[in-house]
């Protein structure tokens, strides 16, 4: 790739003129100053946080925008403590950035009740990355206190909340800084980044906004991300403008022709803190290869403006490589799967157990593996003395493994051992453990409990309150080298989880999509979206999947398809049974619908007698209405089509709702999707992406029919023993005669 970066101080101005004269006053207001909030539900997921033990603490991180400073904040507080806290020596104390904010007491109470608290956060202390820290200090009401007491505990709430007020900063017009401050990894909300795209856009020019959406939804994470689609007008946030001389906004009309593919990053017009990155060519072709050079490439520009000259060996994906799942042709490092090392330690009087996310390849057969090697090599306090019940416990998904002890650990090993981070001593070990197959889902987490015993010499020294240490070593490994490749077909949760079977490669270069012709703004967000979403999991920006607003079978062999619009298959005459379950199309005001319930699965009585429920119905309805549907492409064997598809423009949102809030929902083959409900259902055939070893895929195919087994093994018995037979029989036959003519000789 070759890109020359330079400044264009008259396109800059002729830009910044033409946006000024677009604007109104009225539609953009500049904010200086504002305000920001989490629940610590955005930032530590939905369950509370618990501390358990004296002297136990709890960390919350969270960062500030690039294009913001943090003047000052207000925790607002929600929690729950241990009824037998002593209320005149209990407290917790909250930490900014390790300086001490205040000290929440503890009350006595007849009840046990949730308490609240504001806490005013001095601005002076605020960083880029900021974290604050929960410190139990306390006596529970004894006489003399066990600080492993079970009954020591203080529980925060995950509806307190964090309020910062910030300044709005006006930073450079630079592209060095990209994806920010249009995606910031500091900032853990979700993502809105508007896209300003003209009438008229042809089939490439849409392909190359797709491109751009999935550039920066393949940073996001966890977060969700939305494109909304404007034409005529600017947004008053950060946006991304695309433009060509034949096709470009309204309020660049005035632009001079656009000579060559330019990346550049300008200031809205009307609020110096807002920036616009601006793609621009002369024509279709220019506009692609800007978004190329975008994609593959952004980290090589600096300054304002760069002027893309040449795109060329854009690296060539291989299956399942994408950036955002293990490695499955290799032993992989824990240090590989974390942002840092402190998420590989723990410390405390009770430790807090260590967890190592993953995610896999949804088609990774597993099944009936004997095992999967993890390679653990740890290290922690050693157990203090008279005691013999210390383990460290191995979870997968939240399900037990197994348990180590770890009190006949060799003593003369702590100085080998030992690391400096720790503080204290420290015993070092190395296990392998094999982690059942079974237990391996897309999403992973693998936990680590340490559990140090603990002992009271006297009964009032405090020995049990001693900090405890913990860490798992960042060379240990796990293996899931050697796995075929292998699922059922179709399945609308591989899809929701994971993008897959598109995914599989994850520049999407064997994946072709389908949409209407001559999509409105709704639909381009619900393509945007929906590559957004497959980025979002691969990790990689799509920039060589194939987009078509025909059904052109010679184009769309070999690939997996997908379909996306307003009746979408009615538009393509597609047809299939899990199509046939949830199509739909309009009837004057009214949509009309064929639902034919799914042979369901027999449970209790109904398992006994081998009956289930069948029902067919017509129906016409006014309410929004959205579906998927997948099935096996009627192009290529095992290849799969999905059709997402929806009513009208009011319905698309509840596709754009249902892959971004709702995925956990989605399953079966056909999902009929409404305002309130989703529901999923296994129809139609199924078909095997990926292979087998020859005795692996008998075993599968026919482990749910032992009794055919039974049979098929039997007569695989008696022909191999009838084989013998007739071989050991043809044997006797020729020594008896070989015998009786020796003997007549």
């Amino acid at each position: 790739m070759k890109i020359m970066r330079a400044l264009s101080i008259l396109s800059l101005s002729m830009i910044s003129s033409v946006l000024s004269a677009a604007a109104t006053s009225a539609d953009l207001t500049s904010q200086s100053n504002g305000t920001v909030e989490y629940t610590f539900a955005d930032i530590s997921g939905d369950s509370s946080i618990a501390m358990r033990g004296n002297q136990s603490t709890a960390f919350l991180g969270f960062g500030s925008r690039l294009d913001q400073v943090i003047t000052g904040g207000t925790l607002h507080l929600e929690f729950l403590p241990s009824p037998a806290l002593k209320a005149s020596v209990s407290h917790v104390r909250v930490f900014l950035n390790n300086e001490l904010m205040d000290v929440v007491q503890i009350s006595n109470s007849d009840t046990v009740q949730k308490q609240s608290q504001t806490i005013a956060l001095d601005g002076r202390f605020f960083k880029n990355y900021n974290q604050l820290k929960f410190e139990l200090s306390g006596q529970i009401d004894a006489m003399c206190s066990d600080g492993s007491d079970p009954a020591f505990w203080w529980e925060l709430s995950s509806a307190s909340s964090i309020e910062l007020n910030v300044r709005s900063l006006a930073i450079a017009n630079e592209l060095s800084l990209l994806p920010a401050p249009f995606f910031d990894a500091r900032d853990f909300h979700d993502v809105t980044i508007p896209f300003v795209v003209p009438e008229g856009l042809t089939l490439t020019d849409v392909h190359s906004v797709s491109t751009v959406a999935s550039y920066f939804a393949s940073h996001v994470k966890w977060r969700d991300i939305e494109f909304p689609v404007y034409s005529d007008r600017l947004p008053t946030r950060h946006a991304v403008v695309f433009a060509t001389n034949n096709a470009r906004p309204a309020f660049l009309k005035d632009l001079p022709d656009i000579t060559q593919p330019t990346i550049q990053m300008v200031s809205h017009p009307e609020n110096p803190n807002i920036k616009l990155l601006l793609l621009l060519g002369a024509d279709e072709q220019q506009l692609s290869l800007a978004v190329k050079g975008l994609a593959s490439s952004n980290q090589l520009m600096s300054g304002e403006v760069a002027y893309v000259k040449k795109v060329e060996n854009l690296q060539q994906r291989k299956p399942y490589d994408a950036p955002n799942w293990l490695p499955t042709d290799r032993a992989v490092r824990f240090s590989e799967l974390i942002e840092g090392d402190y998420q590989l330690e723990t410390q405390g009087v009770n430790l807090a157990p260590i967890n190592v996310s993953f995610t896999l390849p949804p088609d990774l057969f597993t099944w009936n593996a004997n095992s999967i090697p993890m390679k653990l090599n740890f290290r922690h306090s050693p157990p203090q003395e008279g005691t013999a019940s210390s383990k460290m416990s191995v979870t997968v998904n939240d399900r037990f493994v197994r348990a180590f002890s770890l009190d006949d650990t060799d003593p003369q090993q702590v100085s080998v051992w030992r690391l400096p981070v720790l503080g204290s001593e420290s015993f070092s070990e190395s296990k392998k453990v094999n982690v059942p197959g079974f237990k391996v889902a897309t999403s992973n987490t693998v936990g680590f409990n340490f559990e140090l015993a603990k002992s009271v010499a006297g009964e009032c020294q405090g020995s049990s309150s001693s900090i405890q240490y913990a860490a798992i070593d960042g060379n240990s490994t796990l293996d899931f080298s050697g796995f075929p490749h292998y699922i059922r077909m179709p399945n609308s949760q591989v899809f929701a989880s994971s993008g897959f079977p598109y995914s599989r490669m994850a520049d999407l270069s064997e994946t072709a999509i389908v949409i209407t012709p001559q999509p409105s703004n709704k639909e381009i967000e619900l393509l945007l979206e929906t590559v957004g979403f497959i980025s979002k999991k691969t990790g990689l920006p799509a920039y060589r999947y194939t987009l078509l607003d025909t059904w052109d079978e010679a184009k769309l062999a070999d690939k997996d398809i997908l379909v996306l619009g307003i009746q979408s298959a009615s538009q393509f005459g597609l047809a299939s049974e899990s199509l046939a379950y949830v199509n739909s199309s309009e009837d004057g005001q009214f949509m009309t619908a064929t639902v034919k319930a799914e042979v369901t699965k027999p449970r209790g009585f109904a398992k006994l007698s081998g009956q289930s429920p069948t029902v067919a119905t017509h129906l016409s309805t006014r309410g929004e209405f959205a579906s998927m549907a997948s099935f096996e492409s009627p192009l290529t064997a095992n290849r799969t089509v999905t059709v997402l598809s929806a009513r009208n423009e009011h319905s698309i949102p509840l596709l754009q709702k249902a892959l971004a809030e709702n995925s956990a929902k989605l399953s079966g083959s056909a999902v009929a999707i409404t305002k309130y409900d989703i529901n999923g259902y296994q129809i139609g055939d199924n078909y095997f992406v990926g292979s087998l070893p020859l005795y692996d895929l008998v075993w599968y195919h026919f482990s749910d029919r032992p009794m055919l087994m039974v049979i098929v093994a039997l007569l695989l018995v008696m022909g191999f023993t009838l084989v013998i037979w007739r071989v050991l029989r043809a044997y006797a036959s020729r020594r008896l005669n070989e015998s009786t003519g020796q003997h007549n000789e």
